[in-house]
């Protein structure tokens, strides 16, 4: 692990204590924490991004390339493969750090993306600069870190962790009015309707070995070792060239209970992650009649849909985001100044009743907040609140199941654009 330290009070995010840069803005969320400082007067800046940890793909290489695609290359455009550092890799923390120009919104400068791996976990920081007098800023904020063992976890050997599908909540299956019905799983929702069954796993980091060929990889990771297979039809079905649909078909007998199955398998990629969809079927004609398209099979995320008890949402929920932009005058290209923006939305549920929301957000050297209190009501899918002026506002809620945990959906009734989808500050 890391090990040297420098002078200023350590903080504690997830699994990892550090000492956060002196003077800089700080802004955490539930899925991060962000560190931001500039220069306007010479166009200086530089902005780091802590996440929380995640399962683990297989090793410490493979992390790193996995988190390159989906965080790197979803925040900024680089046109090079990351210049890798030796790898430092001891017997509890395996540490990856590979760096590249990137641009964005005619921002130009250098991410660097670190990448830590253990005990089944792998928790990133991206680093985002213009100007190599924050390095030994940078280099003092990476030298201080440590990292606690995650309870109950296991050594990186691809395994999943025990983790309770209840975790507290009131609610853990779904009857829907179509006669499908949902409960939650260790690794994904199961879904069943007569003598179908489907099996919604929770999303996986794509690799670039698993990007070569998306149906077979996931096939042969999550779904192949359930059967004992007869035939196998691998196919990428698409109506147009640009927009595949991964699939695998697969006559086969269920290994658990010996039945003879008909297996369809769809793989759905999603801002660097992927979605498999499980479908088990007694024969061949029995799944092509209830799934006659590809999108009836993609509509089945719609049962990863759970209630809300009325004590399910005590605590704190939010979401946050970041962002930069440099401008520069048309007329001359001269730099015109930075934007570097970060913001918060929290919800507070306290005892069952009253809610307040803090909305916070840095612009530069502009701080803007915003704050709500009232009382909320949930029941019938429904999440009611009134504000302290009398504002009521009618949202549609429910819980998605996540690997360990829920994601919150919160869709105002009256404004369709206002959707929420906030994770729980645990």
């Amino acid at each position: 692990m890391f090990s040297s330290a420098y002078g200023q009070a350590a903080q504690t995010f997830d699994i990892a204590t550090f000492q956060p840069p002196t003077g800089w803005k700080v802004q955490s969320g539930d899925v991060s924490v962000q560190f931001s400082t500039e220069d306007s007067a010479v166009g200086s800046f530089c902005l780091i991004t802590l996440y929380r940890s995640f399962p683990s793909v297989k090793d410490s290489k493979g992390n790193f390339n996995a988190a390159w695609q989906t965080i790197v290359k979803e925040s900024v455009t680089v046109a090079t493969a990351p210049e890798m550092q030796p790898s430092n890799n001891p017997s509890d923390w395996a540490i990856e750090m590979g760096s590249a120009p990137f641009e964005k919104s005619g921002a130009k400068g250098v991410v660097v993306l670190v990448t830590v791996t253990g005990y089944g976990r792998m928790m990133n920081a991206m680093i985002l600069t213009n100007a190599r007098a924050y390095e030994s800023q940078i280099t003092k904020f990476l030298e201080s870190f440590s990292f606690k063992q995650p309870v109950s976890s296991t050594v990186n050997d691809g395994a999943p962790n025990p983790i309770s599908p209840a975790s507290g909540y009131s609610f853990t299956t779904t009857d829907f009015d179509d006669g499908w019905h949902a409960a939650i799983k260790s690794d994904w929702v199961e879904v069943t309707k007569g003598d179908t069954k489907v099996l919604l796993h929770y999303c996986v980091t794509m690799t670039d070995e698993m990007r070569q060929d998306l149906s077979n990889s996931y096939w042969n990771q999550i779904a192949a070792n359930k059967y004992r297979i007869k035939n196998l039809y691998p196919t990428n079905y698409s109506v147009l060239k640009d927009f595949p649909y991964y699939f695998v078909q697969a006559d086969a007998t269920e290994k658990a209970t010996g039945k003879d199955v008909f297996v369809s398998f769809q793989v759905i990629p999603k801002n660097g992650t992927a979605y498999c969809y499980e479908i088990v079927t007694p024969t061949k004609n029995s799944f092509s009649q209830q799934f006659p398209t590809m999108d009836k099979m993609e509509n089945l995320s719609g049962y990863n849909r759970f209630q809300i008890g009325k004590n399910d949402l005590i605590g704190t929920w939010q979401a946050g985001a970041g962002a930069f932009t440099q401008y520069y005058f048309v007329s001359s290209g001269n730099y015109a100044g930075m934007n570097i923006t970060v913001s918060n939305l929290k919800y507070i549920f306290v005892n069952g009743t009253s809610y307040k929301t803090e909305v916070k957000a840095v612009t530069n050297n502009v701080y803007a907040s915003e704050k709500e209190i009232g009382k909320y009501a949930i029941g019938n899918w429904d999440l009611n609140t009134t504000d302290q002026n009398g504002k009521l506002s009618n949202f549609s809620a429910w819980f998605e199941a996540t690997k360990g945990g829920r994601i919150l959906h919160m869709l105002n009734k009256k404004f369709s654009s206002e959707h929420y989808q906030l994770g729980k500050d645990k």
